[in-house]
């Protein structure tokens, strides 16, 4: 019987082989790298929803409360809250809730510091209320999740290859078990922050010299619990999946494959983030960007597909292992 790594049908996912195959699906398909782009122009040229008003007296009033633990530093600790605090809220857009995790689109903008564009200084919309905050927040995160969603099943379809159309109650679907993961994911980073971020304080108390070694071990730890949940949006949209089985299914398969799939995760990260500070060079008054967001767009739907590639035959070789020693055990007990 030939082993499974000799069967070319369903042999182990290969790293270069599925990138290349994902940049042609795209290639292909180029309809599905509109999706970034226009979400990219909105927040490059679109209005920008500003919280600033609302959030940064409270701040400051929290940072004075607090500054009577640090005695005669008190006002330089309230000054530089003041500061940083104020240059951050003057960059955030309440619009970059349109990029959802861990289903979403892949921006290029919200990596810019710079808020101008090549008309002037967008259109500032202030938004003082603490419940429209929140209603706009929702709204915007419920919007990115929908369309992260589409998107998503169009990068799966075009890798399936079956031409199959999309449906409202399908995609409706998705995006449920989507919202679902989200929470579940979430809920499980802050019960593992928690009690990390106290065992990191204890630690830097006690023996101060480790310096920041704690939180290079403790990030280290972080990658190799998180990387078995990498493909759990993809069982949702390629196997069709509820949000419990497809993050089960995704563990089996990256602890079935873990030193090749950490790999293939390293070349993903390498080659985005790699082209991004490429395709970021131009400043944000330049309509030579307009490149960048082009470029960005293509790369990045291009390695989603790669992942949906290798989740594919990365299935595929798993089932028919399982098969193949169900078929061994049969043989054997015969």
């Amino acid at each position: 019987m030939l082993s499974v790594k000799n069967d070319v049908k369903y042999a182990p996912p290969r790293i270069i082989p599925s990138i290349v195959e994902g940049f042609n699906v795209v290639a292909s398909n180029i309809y599905i790298a509109l999706f970034p782009i226009c979400l990219d122009l909105l927040l490059w040229l679109g209005p920008l929803v500003k919280i600033k008003k609302y959030f940064f007296p409270l701040i400051i009033e929290t940072a004075r409360l607090s500054s009577a633990a640090y005695g005669e530093q008190a006002e330089g600790f309230v000054e530089s809250t003041r500061e940083i605090w104020s240059y951050m809220l003057d960059q955030f857009n309440l619009l970059f809730s349109l990029r959802t995790f861990p289903v979403g689109i892949s921006s290029l903008i919200i990596g810019y510091t710079d808020r101008t564009t090549p008309f002037g200084a967008p259109l500032a919309i202030e938004m003082e209320s603490g419940s429209t905050i929140l209603a706009w927040l929702l709204v915007f995160l419920v919007m990115g999740l929908f369309i992260g969603s589409v998107y998503f099943a169009l990068v799966a379809s075009a890798v399936r290859g079956k031409g199959q159309p999309l449906y409202l109650g399908q995609i409706l679907k998705q995006t449920g078990e989507s919202f679902i993961l989200t929470l579940i994911l979430f809920t499980a980073v802050i019960l593992l922050a928690l009690p990390v971020s106290c065992l990191l304080s204890s630690i830097m108390l006690v023996i101060p010299s480790l310096g920041t070694f704690p939180f290079i071990l403790m990030g280290m730890i972080a990658v190799w619990v998180m990387l078995p949940l990498a493909f759990s949006p993809h069982g949702i949209y390629f196997g069709e999946l509820k949000a419990g089985k497809s993050i089960v299914t995704s563990v089996r398969l990256v602890r079935s494959l873990m030193s090749l799939t950490g790999l293939f995760f390293i070349f993903l990260i390498l080659l985005g983030y790699g082209l991004d500070v490429l395709w970021s060079t131009p400043e944000a008054d330049n309509w030579m960007l307009l490149i960048g967001i082009i470029g960005h767009a293509f790369i990045s739907t291009a390695l989603l597909a790669a992942s949906f590639i290798y989740y594919d035959k990365g299935i595929k070789w798993m089932n028919n292992l399982v098969q193949l020693k169900k078929q061994e055990k049969t043989s054997a007990v015969s």
